[in-house]
């Protein structure tokens, strides 16, 4: 699993790496930073979490559609989580994780018409803490 978290240069650095697949160079899929730059945000799913909302959002940043986790009713430093599956598994295989109050949402990922790719966003009190069926949304 890949962790990604507000360092900006950590972004910087997987954007321009290459994976190869099936022996053939690609682009690692590239993160927006900040998807409130995105237009026409809206709320997939959303759960109420120690009096705390948490929410999977979707927008389109440069044409292309994005989901990031989002928290509502933060009330200090704590932290937002938004994991991505992309083989199916519902297990986390990229993340971002942000700190409520320096912003309430976190780095945003390509969605896909593939049903292998799913989000889920939770509410951890911990930066390296993960989702799990009780502190997030479903996957969506």
């Amino acid at each position: 699993m890949r962790k990604t978290t507000k360092i900006v240069a950590s972004l910087a650095t997987a954007a321009a790496s290459t994976v190869l697949i099936g022996g053939t160079a690609a682009a690692a899929p590239p993160w927006v930073s900040d998807p409130a730059t995105c237009a026409n945000p809206q709320t997939a799913v959303a759960r109420t979490v120690d009096n705390r909302t948490v929410q999977v959002r979707y927008g389109y940043c440069s044409g292309v559609q994005y989901g990031w986790g989002r928290i509502l009713n933060f009330t200090g430093p704590e932290f937002i989580r938004f994991e991505v599956d992309l083989n199916g598994d519902r297990v986390a295989d990229d993340f971002s994780t942000y700190t409520a109050g320096h912003r309430n949402y976190t780095q945003a990922y390509p969605t896909s018409t593939n049903a292998n790719r799913a989000f889920r966003a939770c509410y951890v009190v911990d930066p390296n803490g993960t989702c799990t069926a009780g502190n997030s949304t479903v996957w969506w």
